[in-house]
Protein backbone atom coordinates (compact mmCIF):
# COMPACT_ATOMS: atom_id res chain seq x y z
CA UNK A 1 0.00 0.00 0.00
CA UNK A 2 1.94 3.28 -1.15
CA UNK A 3 0.22 5.98 1.31
CA UNK A 4 2.92 8.54 -0.24
CA UNK A 5 0.60 8.16 -3.44
CA UNK A 6 -2.40 8.01 -1.71
CA UNK A 7 -2.17 11.27 -0.07
CA UNK A 8 -0.50 13.29 -2.63
CA UNK A 9 -3.60 12.15 -5.09
CA UNK A 10 -6.27 12.94 -2.11
CA UNK A 11 -4.35 16.82 -1.26
CA UNK A 12 -4.12 17.44 -5.39
CA UNK A 13 -7.16 19.55 -5.55
CA UNK A 14 -6.95 21.40 -2.53
CA UNK A 15 -3.19 22.38 -3.83
CA UNK A 16 -4.56 23.69 -6.87
CA UNK A 17 -7.01 25.87 -5.72
CA UNK A 18 -4.69 27.33 -3.38
CA UNK A 19 -1.84 27.76 -5.70
CA UNK A 20 -4.63 29.22 -8.33
CA UNK A 21 -5.74 31.76 -5.99
CA UNK A 22 -2.31 32.75 -4.63
CA UNK A 23 -1.10 33.38 -8.39
CA UNK A 24 -4.28 35.35 -8.83
CA UNK A 25 -3.26 37.48 -5.98
CA UNK A 26 0.28 37.96 -7.72
CA UNK A 27 -1.04 38.81 -11.29
CA UNK A 28 -3.70 40.86 -9.37
CA UNK A 29 -0.89 43.07 -7.22
CA UNK A 30 1.92 43.08 -9.53
CA UNK A 31 -0.07 44.10 -12.37
CA UNK A 32 -0.20 47.72 -10.39
CA UNK A 33 3.59 48.11 -10.49
CA UNK A 34 4.04 49.84 -13.73
CA UNK A 35 2.09 52.50 -12.52
CA UNK A 36 3.97 52.67 -9.27
CA UNK A 37 7.16 54.20 -11.49
CA UNK A 38 5.22 56.89 -11.62
CA UNK A 39 6.95 60.01 -9.74
CA UNK A 40 3.34 61.26 -8.52
CA UNK A 41 1.93 57.98 -7.70
CA UNK A 42 4.89 57.35 -5.86
CA UNK A 43 4.83 60.30 -3.80
CA UNK A 44 1.00 59.64 -3.18
CA UNK A 45 1.80 56.48 -1.77
CA UNK A 46 4.42 57.71 0.23
CA UNK A 47 1.98 60.77 1.66
CA UNK A 48 -0.79 58.09 3.05
CA UNK A 49 1.69 55.56 4.54
CA UNK A 50 3.22 58.59 6.73
CA UNK A 51 -0.43 59.05 7.76
CA UNK A 52 -1.21 56.15 9.11
CA UNK A 53 -0.98 54.87 12.89
CA UNK A 54 2.79 53.03 13.85
CA UNK A 55 0.55 50.45 14.66
CA UNK A 56 -0.59 49.96 11.17
CA UNK A 57 3.11 50.24 9.60
CA UNK A 58 4.05 47.45 12.05
CA UNK A 59 1.09 44.94 11.32
CA UNK A 60 2.01 45.43 7.50
CA UNK A 61 5.90 45.34 7.78
CA UNK A 62 5.55 48.74 6.65
CA UNK A 63 7.77 50.67 9.45
CA UNK A 64 10.72 51.00 7.08
CA UNK A 65 8.76 52.39 4.14
CA UNK A 66 9.56 50.16 1.14
CA UNK A 67 10.43 52.05 -2.09
CA UNK A 68 7.70 50.79 -4.28
CA UNK A 69 9.35 52.31 -7.42
CA UNK A 70 11.57 49.21 -7.35
CA UNK A 71 10.47 46.01 -8.33
CA UNK A 72 11.69 43.64 -5.53
CA UNK A 73 10.48 45.88 -2.93
CA UNK A 74 7.42 46.71 -4.42
CA UNK A 75 7.42 42.44 -4.87
CA UNK A 76 8.24 41.78 -1.28
CA UNK A 77 5.50 43.81 -0.06
CA UNK A 78 3.37 41.99 -2.05
CA UNK A 79 4.80 38.59 -1.26
CA UNK A 80 4.22 39.24 2.78
CA UNK A 81 0.64 38.13 2.06
CA UNK A 82 1.23 35.68 0.16
CA UNK A 83 3.38 34.15 2.42
CA UNK A 84 0.74 34.02 4.90
CA UNK A 85 -1.73 32.37 2.77
CA UNK A 86 1.63 29.54 1.93
CA UNK A 87 1.87 29.35 5.92
CA UNK A 88 -1.60 28.84 6.44
CA UNK A 89 -1.98 26.28 3.80
CA UNK A 90 1.45 24.11 5.57
CA UNK A 91 0.04 24.32 8.96
CA UNK A 92 -3.61 22.79 7.40
CA UNK A 93 -1.32 20.46 5.24
CA UNK A 94 0.21 18.95 8.69
CA UNK A 95 -2.89 19.34 10.98
CA UNK A 96 -5.02 17.02 8.52
CA UNK A 97 -2.12 14.91 7.99
CA UNK A 98 -2.80 11.74 10.69
CA UNK A 99 -6.60 12.87 11.66
CA UNK A 100 -8.18 11.97 8.21
CA UNK A 101 -8.59 8.28 8.17
CA UNK A 102 -9.86 8.21 11.68
CA UNK A 103 -12.23 10.67 11.33
CA UNK A 104 -13.56 9.42 8.14
CA UNK A 105 -13.77 5.72 10.16
CA UNK A 106 -11.03 4.19 7.77
CA UNK A 107 -8.55 3.70 10.36
CA UNK A 108 -9.29 0.46 10.88
CA UNK A 109 -8.60 -0.25 7.34
CA UNK A 110 -5.09 1.36 7.03
CA UNK A 111 -4.37 0.18 10.23
CA UNK A 112 -4.73 -3.61 9.25
CA UNK A 113 -2.24 -3.13 6.48
CA UNK A 114 1.49 -4.33 6.53
CA UNK A 115 3.04 -1.37 7.31
CA UNK A 116 4.02 0.20 10.79
CA UNK A 117 2.66 3.52 12.52
CA UNK A 118 6.48 4.81 11.81
CA UNK A 119 5.74 4.37 8.31
CA UNK A 120 2.73 5.62 8.24
CA UNK A 121 3.71 8.96 9.74
CA UNK A 122 6.81 9.64 7.19
CA UNK A 123 4.81 8.50 4.64
CA UNK A 124 2.32 11.09 5.55
CA UNK A 125 4.89 13.87 6.24
CA UNK A 126 6.75 13.40 2.86
CA UNK A 127 3.30 13.71 0.85
CA UNK A 128 2.53 17.01 2.92
CA UNK A 129 5.97 18.31 2.18
CA UNK A 130 5.71 16.75 -1.57
CA UNK A 131 2.58 19.02 -2.20
CA UNK A 132 3.75 22.02 -0.43
CA UNK A 133 6.87 21.88 -3.09
CA UNK A 134 4.63 21.97 -5.68
CA UNK A 135 3.12 24.64 -4.31
CA UNK A 136 5.40 26.95 -4.16
CA UNK A 137 7.20 25.77 -7.79
CA UNK A 138 3.62 26.42 -9.24
CA UNK A 139 3.56 30.16 -7.48
CA UNK A 140 6.77 30.57 -8.26
CA UNK A 141 6.64 30.18 -11.87
CA UNK A 142 3.74 32.32 -11.86
CA UNK A 143 5.61 35.10 -9.92
CA UNK A 144 8.27 34.76 -12.56
CA UNK A 145 5.87 35.06 -15.76
CA UNK A 146 4.42 38.13 -14.45
CA UNK A 147 7.97 39.87 -12.82
CA UNK A 148 8.67 39.30 -16.50
CA UNK A 149 6.28 41.56 -18.50
CA UNK A 150 6.25 44.13 -15.46
CA UNK A 151 10.02 44.59 -15.18
CA UNK A 152 11.67 47.84 -15.97
CA UNK A 153 13.56 47.36 -19.32
CA UNK A 154 16.91 47.92 -17.77
CA UNK A 155 16.25 46.02 -14.88
CA UNK A 156 18.72 42.34 -15.63
CA UNK A 157 16.15 39.49 -15.38
CA UNK A 158 18.49 37.54 -13.41
CA UNK A 159 18.72 39.52 -10.36
CA UNK A 160 14.62 39.65 -10.71
CA UNK A 161 14.87 35.76 -10.02
CA UNK A 162 17.56 35.72 -7.83
CA UNK A 163 15.37 37.74 -5.08
CA UNK A 164 12.88 35.77 -6.01
CA UNK A 165 14.32 32.82 -4.95
CA UNK A 166 15.42 34.04 -1.43
CA UNK A 167 11.56 34.82 -0.81
CA UNK A 168 10.95 31.30 -1.98
CA UNK A 169 13.06 29.71 -0.02
CA UNK A 170 12.16 31.65 3.20
CA UNK A 171 7.80 31.08 2.33
CA UNK A 172 10.08 27.19 2.33
CA UNK A 173 11.44 27.72 6.02
CA UNK A 174 7.84 29.51 7.56
CA UNK A 175 6.14 26.56 5.99
CA UNK A 176 8.08 23.86 6.78
CA UNK A 177 8.09 25.20 10.61
CA UNK A 178 3.83 25.72 10.71
CA UNK A 179 3.43 22.40 9.10
CA UNK A 180 5.39 20.78 11.55
CA UNK A 181 3.54 22.46 14.52
CA UNK A 182 0.44 21.22 12.05
CA UNK A 183 2.02 17.24 12.44
CA UNK A 184 1.94 17.95 16.15
CA UNK A 185 -1.68 19.25 16.36
CA UNK A 186 -2.81 16.05 14.24
CA UNK A 187 -1.93 13.61 16.65
CA UNK A 188 -3.48 15.83 19.20
CA UNK A 189 -7.18 16.94 18.38
CA UNK A 190 -9.97 14.78 18.17
CA UNK A 191 -11.79 15.39 14.77
CA UNK A 192 -10.58 16.77 11.42
CA UNK A 193 -13.14 19.32 11.56
CA UNK A 194 -10.97 21.17 14.16
CA UNK A 195 -7.68 20.89 11.94
CA UNK A 196 -8.54 23.77 9.66
CA UNK A 197 -9.67 26.64 12.44
CA UNK A 198 -6.44 25.46 14.63
CA UNK A 199 -3.95 25.80 11.99
CA UNK A 200 -5.74 29.40 11.39
CA UNK A 201 -5.68 30.20 14.77
CA UNK A 202 -2.10 29.01 15.46
CA UNK A 203 -0.65 31.44 12.20
CA UNK A 204 -2.79 34.57 13.72
CA UNK A 205 -1.50 34.49 17.32
CA UNK A 206 1.89 33.34 16.30
CA UNK A 207 1.61 36.17 13.81
CA UNK A 208 0.18 38.85 16.77
CA UNK A 209 3.13 38.08 18.87
CA UNK A 210 5.83 39.09 15.93
CA UNK A 211 3.95 42.46 15.72
CA UNK A 212 4.04 43.13 19.58
CA UNK A 213 7.79 42.39 19.56
CA UNK A 214 7.77 45.00 16.68
CA UNK A 215 5.48 47.73 18.90
CA UNK A 216 6.58 47.14 22.77
CA UNK A 217 10.69 47.46 23.19
CA UNK A 218 10.27 44.89 26.42
CA UNK A 219 8.43 42.28 24.36
CA UNK A 220 10.63 42.26 21.55
CA UNK A 221 11.92 38.74 22.38
CA UNK A 222 8.01 37.47 21.16
CA UNK A 223 9.24 37.57 17.20
CA UNK A 224 11.22 34.29 18.63
CA UNK A 225 7.57 32.82 18.98
CA UNK A 226 6.50 34.19 15.69
CA UNK A 227 7.91 31.87 13.00
CA UNK A 228 6.45 33.95 10.25
CA UNK A 229 8.98 36.84 11.54
CA UNK A 230 11.75 34.04 10.27
CA UNK A 231 11.56 35.04 7.25
CA UNK A 232 9.88 38.34 6.38
CA UNK A 233 9.76 39.64 2.71
CA UNK A 234 11.19 42.79 3.09
CA UNK A 235 13.58 41.99 5.31
CA UNK A 236 15.42 39.42 3.27
CA UNK A 237 15.56 41.20 0.60
CA UNK A 238 16.95 44.22 2.32
CA UNK A 239 19.52 42.21 4.69
CA UNK A 240 19.29 38.46 3.58
CA UNK A 241 18.49 35.38 6.38
CA UNK A 242 19.17 35.64 10.02
CA UNK A 243 21.17 32.38 11.04
CA UNK A 244 19.47 32.54 14.37
CA UNK A 245 15.98 32.51 12.74
CA UNK A 246 17.12 29.46 10.24
CA UNK A 247 18.45 27.24 13.76
CA UNK A 248 15.27 27.90 15.71
CA UNK A 249 12.65 26.90 12.66
CA UNK A 250 14.82 23.84 12.03
CA UNK A 251 14.79 23.20 16.00
CA UNK A 252 10.72 23.74 16.27
CA UNK A 253 9.92 21.71 13.21
CA UNK A 254 12.71 18.76 14.46
CA UNK A 255 11.19 18.95 17.67
CA UNK A 256 7.10 18.74 16.59
CA UNK A 257 8.19 16.29 13.84
CA UNK A 258 9.64 14.35 16.43
CA UNK A 259 6.91 14.42 19.13
CA UNK A 260 4.57 13.49 16.42
CA UNK A 261 6.17 9.96 16.09
CA UNK A 262 6.07 9.63 19.76
CA UNK A 263 2.57 10.57 20.26
CA UNK A 264 1.24 8.45 16.81
CA UNK A 265 2.88 5.41 18.24
CA UNK A 266 1.15 5.12 21.07
CA UNK A 267 -1.81 6.61 20.34
CA UNK A 268 -5.40 4.82 20.78
CA UNK A 269 -7.38 5.19 17.66
CA UNK A 270 -10.46 5.48 17.64
CA UNK A 271 -12.85 3.34 15.63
Amino acid sequence: MNVFKIEVKRGFKSLIIWSVVCILMIILFMSMFPSMKDSGMKELVNTKMDALPEVILDAFNLKDAPDFSKLNEYFAYVFQYIAMAGAIYAGILGAKSLIEEESEGTIEFLYAKPISRTKIVTSKILSSIALFYIFIMLIAIGSIIIALVVKPADLEFINVVMDMKKLYLGLFLVGMVFMSIGFSISVLIPHLRLATPISIGTFFITYLLGIFSQMIDSLEFLKYFSPFNYAIPSEIIKNGFDTTNILLGLIISIICITLTYIIYRKKDFRI
